[in-house]
C-alpha cells in the first residue's frame, strides 16, 4: 500500500483553512496540519499492511494439510516458551487443523461415495503410494463382499471393516480387478475416478 499524497496535502490544507485566524502563521498552521495527516496515514498504511500479513499468514495455513498442521501444532508446544505471540500462533493453527480435517474429511467421503457408486461396474482409480510414486488401479466395488466366504467371514469382514474406518476413515478396501485381490485405496491421495463415463480429478492432498 502507497501513500496518495494529493490527498495528504488536499487534507492538510482543509485543516489549514479550517484554523485560519488562531493567531499562528501559515506555515506553522500548514506544517502541524502536514505532521497530523502524515501520522495519520501512516497509521493507516500499518493496518493495511498488518492486515495483509494476516491474510497472506491464513492463506497459507489453509493450503497445509491436517497432517502438515499437527505436526507445526506438535512443533509449537514443545518450545520451551511460547509468549503472547506463540500462544497466538497456536490458536490460529489449532483453528486451521480443525478446518483441514473437516476439509479433507469431506473430500474423501466425495471420493468414496463416487467409487461405490461404480456397484458391480469398473471403476478406474488414480493415486499416489505411499513410496511418491503414481499407481492406477480397476476396482469393482460390489465384487469385495463376493469374496468374503460364509457367515462367519461377512462378520468377521463387517468387525475389520468397522474397525478400519474408525481409525483410518481415509483408507477405503477395493477388489482389484486385475490382481483378483482385495486392496486398500487411500482416498487422501486419490486425484482421479472414472466412474459412470465420466472422469472426475482431485487435488490430492
Amino acid at each position: 500500500m502507497t501513500y496518495d499524497r494529493k490527498a495528504i496535502m488536499t487534507e492538510a490544507w482543509e485543516i489549514v483553512r479550517r484554523f485560519l485566524g488562531n493567531g499562528e502563521t501559515l506555515a506553522q498552521l500548514l506544517s502541524r496540519a502536514l505532521k497530523s495527516v502524515w501520522w495519520s496515514a501512516r497509521q493507516k498504511v500499518r493496518v493495511a499492511r498488518a492486515s495483509e500479513a494476516n491474510m497472506a499468514a491464513k492463506q497459507k495455513l489453509e493450503a497445509l494439510t491436517a497432517a502438515e498442521l499437527a505436526q507445526r501444532i506438535a512443533d509449537t508446544e514443545n518450545r520451551d516458551a511460547l509468549g503472547v505471540t506463540g500462544l497466538n500462533e497456536l490458536a490460529d493453527l489449532r483453528r486451521a487443523h480443525v478446518v483441514a480435517q473437516r476439509r479433507e474429511a469431506e473430500a474423501n467421503e466425495a471420493k468414496r461415495k463416487l467409487i461405490a457408486s461404480a456397484k458391480g461396474r469398473f471403476c478406474r482409480v488414480a493415486f499416489t503410494k505411499k513410496d511418491g510414486s503414481a499407481r492406477q488401479m480397476t476396482v469393482q466395488p460390489a465384487a469385495l463382499k463376493n469374496h468374503v466366504k460364509g457367515d462367519e467371514g461377512c462378520q468377521s469382514a463387517r468387525r475389520a471393516a468397522g474397525t478400519r474406518a474408525e481409525r483410518h476413515p481415509h483408507l477405503m478396501p477395493v477388489w482389484d480387478v486385475e490382481k483378483q485381490a482385495c486392496r486398500t485405496v487411500n482416498l487422501a491421495t486419490v486425484n482421479r475416478i472414472a466412474v459412470n463415463g465420466a472422469v472426475h480429478e482431485f487435488h490430492a492432498h
